[in-house]
């Protein structure tokens, strides 16, 4: 089945209920096949039949539900949340100067004030609290009422109905000329639950979408070269392959490209995260987004947009709200189910103490509110994503591109590691050991004209042409018409080694010499090695090479745990039979032949240079092959498991607490207010705890 996707920016959505609410809706339309959102960032990513659904009828049934969506595309950017400070600075005034009548109305019952001089200053009250109300307030029900008129419920409901329930019940106190009302509340309470917003906005702005930025990158002019040469200033996404582009010094490159000039210098740090400088030469490649340093640099475009490094990087933390953990489902199902046990709260307060313990109207309404207030479970909705969305973004900032939060959620119960070698843990090609420079030289002009990686290699800098008339025989090797040959021992005649890698070379008089090439490890392999064994990962190295290859390789590196010769098929035994065995291993792998190891793995890592098959495969992709990134990945995931877990438990407690002593009439609507705020400020402060491992 053809499928399309896409992922819309979300207007009206406040909360992890809002995204829930939408996700349950889709879901139940014919032809969408996955709808999975993210709050944080106010996005939704959805698949589905283009022959049952259309972008413009998804949106149309997310407005029929109350919101607002457009489609987004890198380079847009996050919708601005309106400012909240002149609805805060209106509850801020009603609430002093009301706080001062109370003061005089409280004074005044001790003195015998006249009910005429304390009805008027409850309609000075009224006035000052109502534009809070329909101002102010409306930060809380407006989205509560949406979602009532479409049958659901978010978690501002039970604060937007504790609104207008201490409102309301005030307006009739002051239409029956009684000394009981509580404007002085209400404006406390939307003041105290405005600040809270206030501050856990800037909170989660903080723990924010990193790959912004790189979308914003691609939003820049470029210098394209004409047939005629003339220089033309055109955007970069309307750029073409095969374009030729001119970078100056100090501009950012505005699409992927090969280096045409001989040489430049450019900082990639903004996708790799290193900070060094690259030296690039002819023919390189060069991504979108680096800033040239010598310029100017004269490029070829070889991808833009979407199709550039930087836009699937773009896209790969954009695809992470597709897929939320297993802690996050549980969080999002228990915040959605207990809305309903939180207004079931509000009424058993009531009841409790108006109809069975004999308190006033006034007293029980206040720890009817009280309850509905302080058991607002938005600490529980942002347990989880306050921790995971800073933990992607900042893995993000570091090299570390995680497809999904469950990837993440996998990463923290991983407890060993399987890895290729080749590409993996060696560099993708071999060094050449010590030729005889003559033999070598004569052996390279056969070298160049083969495509093969060790005859490349051969020739690595040498300045030779290929002989004429070569005869290149597909598996063998290559051939000269005076007889001379380059490749396999059979097919050259020289003798059978178990050593990996030999090429082979016979001279037209029929000498025989071998080309050895040595393995080199990838930089940080000792480095990863150790952290790994403080991680107490053990890693076992699991290739397709030859056993002895593979041997000398995982003995020079002090690796114990090694195999040669597995095919793919024994890669995905070899896995299957560690899960079975309750092992959770970790596959790092590079290559086609890797792929189906790295899907069936509980979780699996590769490189922005391996195969795209591998890095579809793979649930966690290196920018940059740097092998230390993993254990700092794995740090980072446990790091943010363990906050999570606090998270979740301080939630928990939190209900366990004042749920009773709301009930118990020990905490005031204000006192409630406070406390609900505190609740998911500690939340998201504790998730700006985590940090990447230097």
């Amino acid at each position: 089945m053809t499928q399309a996707s896409l992922t819309f920016a979300l207007d009206g959505v406040n909360c992890a209920g809002c995204i829930a609410k939408i996700e349950r809706h889709l879901g139940a339309q014919q032809g969408v096949v996955l709808a999975r959102g993210n709050a944080t960032v106010k996005r939704i990513r959805l698949v589905w039949d283009p022959a049952l659904q259309t972008a413009d009828t998804l949106i149309d049934q997310i407005r029929a539900i109350g919101y607002d969506a457009l489609p987004f595309q890198i380079g847009d950017t996050a919708p601005v949340e309106p400012s909240l400070l002149p609805q805060l600075g209106l509850a801020s005034f009603a609430m002093m100067n009301i706080m001062a009548i109370s003061f005089a109305v409280w004074a005044g019952v001790a003195t015998d004030m006249g009910s005429g001089s304390m009805q008027f200053l409850h309609w000075i009250s009224a006035g000052l609290a109502t534009p809070v109300v329909l101002y102010s307030g409306a930060v809380f029900y407006a989205p509560s009422l949406r979602a009532l008129r479409h049958g659901s419920m978010t978690m501002d409901t039970p604060i937007s109905i504790a609104i207008a329930i201490t409102y309301l019940a005030s307006l009739f106190e002051t239409l029956r000329g009684t000394e009981h009302v509580y404007f002085d509340a209400v404006t406390t309470l939307v003041f105290f639950l405005l600040i809270g917003r206030v501050i856990e906005r800037a909170l989660k702005r903080r723990s924010g979408d990193a790959a912004e930025n790189l979308r914003n990158l691609m939003q820049i002019d470029a210098r394209r070269e004409g047939a005629d040469g003339r220089i033309e200033t055109v955007a970069a996404g309307d750029l073409l392959p095969g374009d030729v582009i001119l970078v100056g010094s100090g501009e950012r490159v505005p699409a992927d490209g090969a280096l045409l000039s001989d040489h430049a210098q450019v900082d990639e740090s903004v996708i790799t995260g290193e900070t060094l400088p690259r030296e690039v030469t002819k023919s390189q490649a060069v991504v979108a987004g680096a800033i040239v340093h010598t310029g100017p640099a004269r490029l070829q475009v070889t991808h833009i947009g979407e199709d550039a490094q930087i836009g699937k990087i773009s896209q790969m933390i954009t695809d992470v709200v597709a897929n939320k953990s297993a802690a996050q489902q549980r969080a999002d199902q228990f915040a959605r189910g207990y809305i309903p046990l939180v207004l079931g709260g509000g009424v058993a307060g009531f009841a409790l103490w108006y109809f069975l313990l004999g308190a006033s109207f006034a007293d029980a309404l206040m720890i009817a509110v009280a309850v509905l207030v302080v058991t607002c479970p938005c600490a529980a909705g942002l347990a989880t994503p306050a921790v995971s969305a800073r933990a992607v973004n900042m893995l993000m900032r570091a090299g570390i591109v995680v497809k999904s939060s469950d990837a993440l959620e996998r990463l923290s119960d991983a407890n060993v590691v399987v890895a290729d070698k080749t590409g993996t843990l060696s560099e993708p090609l071999p060094v050449l050991q010590a030729p005889d420079a003559a033999i070598r030289h004569a052996a390279a002009r056969l070298a160049a004209g083969s495509a093969h990686p060790l005859a490349k290699m051969l020739c690595d800098g040498l300045d030779v042409m290929p002989l004429p008339d070569l005869r290149e025989i597909p598996g063998q090797g290559i051939e000269a018409p005076d007889g001379a040959r380059l490749g396999s021992a059979q097919f050259v005649g020289g003798a059978e080694t178990t050593e990996f890698p030999t090429l082979w070379y016979r001279s037209p008089a029929g000498q025989i010499h071998g080309f050895r090439f040595r393995e080199t490890a990838r930089a940080g392999l000792p480095d990863m090695l150790g952290a790994l064994d403080a991680l107490d990962m053990p890693l076992t190295l699991l290739s397709g090479d030859a056993q002895p290859s593979v041997a000398a390789f995982a003995h020079s590196n002090a690796i114990p745990s090694h195999r040669g010769g597995a095919a793919p098929h024994d890669k995905l035994s070899f896995l299957r039979t560690a899960m079975e065995a309750d092992k959770k291993p970790l596959m790092l792998g590079d290559g086609i032949n890797d792929a189906p190891a790295l899907k069936a793995a509980y979780v699996s890592i590769s490189f922005a240079g391996a195969t795209e098959v591998a890095q579809v495969a793979a649930d966690v992709v290196l920018v940059k092959p740097d092998l230390t990134l993993v254990p700092r990945t794995i740090q980072v995931a446990r790091a943010a498991r363990d906050l999570i877990g606090q998270n979740l438990t301080f939630s928990a407690v939190y209900n366990i607490v004042t749920v009773p002593l709301a009930l118990a009439g020990y905490l005031s609507p204000l006192v409630a207010a406070i406390l609900m705020s505190s609740s998911s400020i500690v939340v998201l402060a504790n998730g700006l705890r985590l940090r990447v491992p230097e």
